[in-house]
């Protein structure tokens, strides 16, 4: 048995992995048949690509896109009548068909989310060629209980992740593949850049990537100082990265203004009089029409911006917080809650995004060791036991502190599931540290620095099914809700 996990453990590794995740991911997605949070918003702007009908909307659209595929291909509402969502940006419970159900628009997130932690396990193999590490760390994506709840959803945050994870595991197989670096890397990176950004717009973090692509790919004139040929590569390497982001971000609206074919209840979304008549003229598909749809969408994303308010902690029912709160997984959001009553007992329903604070508190921990080392390396000259490894380190941290930094300069509410990106560069950043720490012990398989890591991995799955009740929206008493609120700064609140 050893001898065949051995010789099979790169294919072994990830089917069971991959059957872990979709069993934690597809169970009950379909539920509750109500939209909660931004579904009330993604919904219908969905359903709008599938009738054709133009509108405008502070994201990039690809996520809509995706969600309305899902609701062509798997969706159960061929028989209701859904002219409600065509009328609306925002579609309330109440004006939504009793009948309908979610499950065709919820199914890419839930989907590309469960399949993306194969990404995540082959970024820490590829560093660390350890499938049976790579695999315990695996466990932070696949049981976080706040990634679970919202990926399982008609959110765009399963959909942004997979394609970051996309990419990170393509940048680590570049650089630990060992092969010269070819322009044609650098296509293909900035292609899943543009895949990501296409999303939402805060994956334009991972430019970072092409920057990091580059050092790897110079190192050695970057060492010597040697200006011309850096000259001369940046010329051919930036347009290679950035043309290719900027073709799928622009195709991607191509495709957008194209599938807008008519106006309904004369909601133009302050479209320019010249873009309202190539509509109306049946021409969506002209160069023509998408310079001008995409003038007046990127005008329409930078006015919703400009009003979207500022936090406002004192709101008893403000839902944002402030982004130096969020490692610690403040401040939770209750998404819905449905009351009952249960052999005389008040059982209540929660669908609450709340991190599981093994996984989130680890990560922090990772990062401040992360930080400890690097300024020990460049403040006081402390040597480095593995080099390599050194600048895996030091390029997830580095990730993930850029993000934060660009993140504190926006000044328009944010909520906790924008910390998601930095979750999984911690993620990714804490097993780095753990193989750095126990890198003697790592390297020879010690059997003990195994299970340490594999009864690290068994808490988080059991602190994830503790706070399950409120991922999945299992009936809790307030009895059994206290018993979850751990911290005041999460800021739970029973329903009483």
């Amino acid at each position: 048995m050893k001898t065949f996990i051995q010789t099979y453990a790169r294919f072994i590794y990830p089917a069971v992995i991959l059957v872990i995740s979709l069993s934690i991911y597809f169970p009950y997605y379909g539920t509750p048949q109500a939209m909660f949070w931004d579904e009330n918003y993604h919904v219908p702007n969905a359903q709008k690509y599938i009738d054709g009908v133009m509108y405008m909307e502070p994201h990039p659209p690809l996520g809509k896109l995706l969600m309305a595929v899902g609701e062509v291909w798997f969706g159960d509402n061929e028989n209701v009548n859904k002219q409600a969502l065509l009328a609306t940006d925002y579609l309330t419970g109440d004006a939504a068909p009793p009948e309908m159900t979610y499950k065709g628009y919820r199914w890419p997130s839930t989907v590309m989310m469960a399949l993306s932690v194969l990404f995540f396990y082959g970024i820490i193999n590829c560093i660390t060629q350890r499938a049976w590490l790579a695999a315990a760390f695996t466990s932070l994506v696949i049981f976080d209980n706040a990634l679970v709840i919202h990926a399982r959803a008609v959110h765009l945050d399963g959909i942004q992740l997979f394609f970051i994870l996309a990419e990170l595991y393509f940048f680590t197989r570049i650089v630990t593949g060992g092969k010269p670096i070819r322009l044609r890397d650098y296509v293909l990176l900035g292609t899943f850049i543009g895949l990501a950004t296409s999303v939402k717009a805060t994956s334009a973090i991972e430019l970072l990537l092409l920057a990091m692509l580059f050092c790897v790919d110079q190192w050695n004139n970057i060492k010597q100082w040697n200006w011309q040929a850096l000259i001369k590569r940046i010329a051919v390497t930036v347009p290679s990265g950035v043309l290719p982001a900027a073709a799928v971000f622009l195709g991607v609206f191509y495709v957008h203004i194209g599938l807008g074919e008519k106006i309904i209840d004369n909601r133009t979304y302050k479209a320019s009089p010249e873009y309202i008549n190539q509509i109306r003229m049946g021409d969506t598909w002209s160069l023509k029409t998408f310079s001008l749809g995409m003038r007046d969408n990127w005008k329409f994303m930078s006015e919703y911006a400009d009003g979207v308010p500022r936090l406002d902690e004192c709101k008893p029912d403000e839902n944002g917080s402030y982004a130096m709160n969020w490692p610690l997984s403040s401040k939770t959001i209750s998404y819905r809650w449905d009351k009952n009553t249960v052999d005389g007992k008040t059982v209540t329903q929660y669908k609450y995004l709340i991190g599981n604070p093994i996984v989130w508190f680890s990560i922090v921990g990772g990062i401040i060791l992360s930080l400890s080392l690097v300024i020990s390396r460049y403040i006081y000259n402390n040597p480095v036991k593995d080099e390599k490894l050194f600048y895996w380190i030091c390029a997830f941290t580095g990730l993930y502190v850029s993000y934060m930094v660009a993140i504190l300069q926006i000044e328009r509410v944010m909520y906790l599931y924008h910390y998601f990106i930095p979750l999984i560069f911690g993620a990714i950043n804490l097993a780095l540290v753990f193989n750095y720490i126990y890198r003697d012990e790592v390297i020879a398989n010690n059997k003990h620095t195994i299970i340490n890591a594999s009864l690290f991995a068994i808490l988080v799955i059991a602190v994830f099914a503790f706070f399950s009740p409120f991922t999945y929206g299992f009936g809790l008493t307030e009895d059994q809700f206290e018993l979850r609120n751990w911290f005041s700064f999460w800021k739970l609140q029973v329903v009483r």
